[in-house]
């Protein structure tokens, strides 16, 4: 009935298809598309949950908790990183209003009386100073009231999720262990250009095996100029992580056998050192110069679980990194399980009480963020 190849149905289909596109956008971001549409809301920094944040609310936000400390605080790094922490500072205050904390006005009030920077020589609250303030803040007294009143409810919801954490009497002995202890290990290093030097002649690929594995992958074959050096070079590392695993399974042994770790460091072959002194779950340092902190060991599972089951002079497991290979032994090893001192035990509950707050109000602000509807419209380039 109709020719499908005809310029006119092609371009009705179009137009059809193109017209349910612009349903399904506008029916899925109405508001994000009319707000950006010609410029936007300028006045209009964010909106969280539906809370439009005003554009001169930002500014002061950046102003007062910021100030001269971020000499270039305008340029569009530091703006983005302000705007963030603007914005989770009100899904705070909405995640505490959520949590039913409540402010009253009489309580903001005596909050604001309270503001030393509002009060005479005698501590008395002295309008003048507060009105000065407002004026130079550009901001009107509802303003500065509602952020205040934001400021309590932040407060209160971070100490109702720190005492709600508290701190058992096993939890303060475990923690005044940790910070009293005193950790050090001995630890043998060889990195993977080592390993790889000793072993160079093993390593060597023939001319036959790339072409045997050019033929068993042709899949593999790309461009004739550097298919030959790539194969190459695959194989050599296929090659070493053969030869790097002997090497791992012999260590495993000697650790099985709880040889000591000399035999280990003499079958790796790398230089044996001290670590710095460290606490239990501090950042294992280099001992001396500038103490480079031994990331491949603190994130290893092995070591957290041989540092304080093995015997002195004995080897640990192999240590498998990026870069290379580890072992090591206990060298020092400290740790106290005493009663806590009754003069230490109120900071030392504080501290505890403190830790576990924060990490609790971190995973609330995480879940709750996750569940938030952000839209950002700040420019960058705004003062």
């Amino acid at each position: 009935m109709f020719d499908k190849n005809s310029p006119v149905v092609k371009a009705a289909g179009y137009a059809i298809i193109g017209f349910f596109v612009l349903i399904i956008i506008i029916s899925f971001g109405m508001p994000d598309f009319m707000s950006r549409l010609g410029g936007g809301d300028k006045s209009t920094a964010a909106v969280v949950n539906g809370e439009k944040l005003h554009i001169m609310d930002f500014f002061r936000f950046r102003d007062m908790r910021y100030g001269n400390r971020i000499k270039d605080a305008e340029k569009k790094e530091y703006q983005y990183i302000i705007l963030e922490n603007f914005i989770q500072y009100h899904l705070a205050a909405q995640l505490a209003e959520k949590s039913r904390i409540r402010v009253s006005d009489e309580r903001v009030k005596r909050f604001i009386r309270e503001i030393p920077a509002f009060q005479d020589q005698t501590g008395a609250f002295n309008r003048q100073y507060f009105n000065r303030y407002l004026e130079h803040s550009h901001q009107s007294l509802q303003e500065f009231y509602k952020s205040m009143k934001m400021d309590i409810m932040n407060q209160d919801f971070g100490q109702m999720m720190r005492y709600g954490a508290g701190a058992s009497p096993d939890e303060l002995r475990a923690q005044a262990a940790i910070e009293a202890s005193r950790m050090q290990i001995r630890y043998c290093y060889a990195s993977n250009n080592e390993l790889k030097a000793r072993i160079k002649d093993r390593l060597a690929v023939s001319e036959e095996e790339v072409d045997a594995e050019l033929k068993k992958n042709r899949s593999e074959v790309k461009d004739p100029k550097t298919d030959r050096e790539r194969i190459r070079t695959a194989l050599e590392d296929r090659k070493f992580e053969s030869e790097k695993k002997l090497l791992l399974d012999e260590i495993e042994k000697l650790a099985r056998e709880g040889k000591p770790f000399e035999a280990a460091a003499a079958a790796l072959g790398g230089k044996a050192q001290n670590s710095a002194v460290f606490k239990i779950g501090e950042q294992m340092k280099e001992e001396g110069g500038k103490g480079t902190v031994l990331f491949a060991l603190n994130e290893s599972p092995v070591f957290m679980e041989d540092l304080l089951l093995l015997a002195e002079g004995k080897t640990s497991r192999a240590i498998n990194s990026v870069e290379g290979v580890y072992v090591f032994t206990p060298l020092r090893r400290e740790v106290s399980l005493k009663p806590v001192d009754p003069k230490d035990a109120e900071a030392l509950e504080s501290r505890v009480m403190n830790e576990k707050a924060n990490a609790l109000m971190s995973a609330s602000m995480m879940a709750f963020r996750e569940n938030s509807r952000i839209q950002k419209y700040l420019r960058m380039e705004e003062k």
